[in-house]
Parts: C-alpha cells; structure tokens; sequence
C-alpha cells in the first residue's frame, strides 16, 4: 500500500474556485484522474461512445450544494467502481463538447485493486474500462471522433501525468 500523501484529506475543505485554481465556468463538472500503483490512468468507454468520446476520464454535475470532492468521487464510482483517493488536483478548466461544459479534475490514485462493477452496471454510463500507460492512453483517447473532446482529454491526459509526477 502507498503513503499517505500530504493533499490527502485537505481537498474536503478547500474551495478551489475562491482559491482562484480553477476559474468558475459554465455548467460545472467535476471528475478524477485515476491512478494505479504502478502509474497507469484509467480509462472509461462511454455506452454507445456518447458525444463521439470512445475513451474519457469520469466526471459528472454536482447534486444540489454537493462539494466538488465528493462530486468526483461519487461519478469516478458510478462511471468505474473504484474507490480512490484524492491525492491533487489538475490547475485551470477543461472545456469542449456539445454541452458547453466547464470540467475540473482531481489528481486520484486508486490503492485497494478492488472494482465495484455493480455501481458502474447500475449507473448504465460506461461499456468498459482499461487501465492504460501514458502512451497507450494516448493512443486510445485519440480514438475519439469528437474533435475537440478529443483535445481536451489529450490535455487532461497530459495535465494529470504531470501533477501525478509531482506528487
């Protein structure tokens, strides 16, 4: 198992948009950038390859007055069945897509190996998930027919291995 991190536990408290890390946008999402222990991302195939996206990363829009944190993680279980832990976060917006969404992720690195495939079947939203390399994921998420949800993931991708390396 990993050491705890010193981000662990600080996020529930922080607000990083009056921080001024990530500037509020328009229909705000939050999601998580998942890693293993040995430093592969995972990946989600959205049913049907919604929006044209064939490889993505979990996120979704906050119930009513539900902090970003949990947001993350309630979508990063419903859309995978992991349980991560918060270990960061990825600085500024990622915005692309038909919805016209404002999207922010946090920094997650999965420890226990254990995939609560019920809550991913029960959600509906996602036909699979792959564990993938820097490169592999690359790869994949240039697979999406989305021109720009494919950059912006390219861009999250990129972002997420960055502050995953600084950690």
């Amino acid at each position: 198992m990993a050491e705890p991190t010193p981000a662990e536990g600080m996020y529930e408290t922080r607000d990083l948009h009056v921080e001024g890390v990530w500037p509020l946008g328009p229909k705000p999402r939050y999601g998580g950038t998942v890693f293993d222990l040995e430093g592969r991302i995972l990946l989600r195939r959205p049913t049907g390859d919604y929006g044209g996206y064939v490889w993505t990363f979990p996120k979704g829009r906050p119930d009513v007055d539900e902090h970003p944190t949990r947001t993350a993680l309630r979508e990063t279980l419903e859309e995978t069945g992991y349980r991560p832990v918060i270990i960061g976060h990825l600085p500024g917006r990622f915005s692309a897509g038909l919805a016209a969404t404002s999207n922010y992720f946090y920094v997650m690195e999965d420890r226990n190996g254990q995939v609560e495939r019920a809550a991913m079947v029960r959600n509906g939203e996602t036909a699979d998930l792959r564990w993938a390399t820097e490169s592999e994921a690359e790869e994949l998420i240039a697979t999406t027919t989305n021109p720009n949800g494919r950059r912006r993931d390219l861009a999250i991708l990129r972002a997420a291995y960055t502050a995953y390396r600084r950690r």
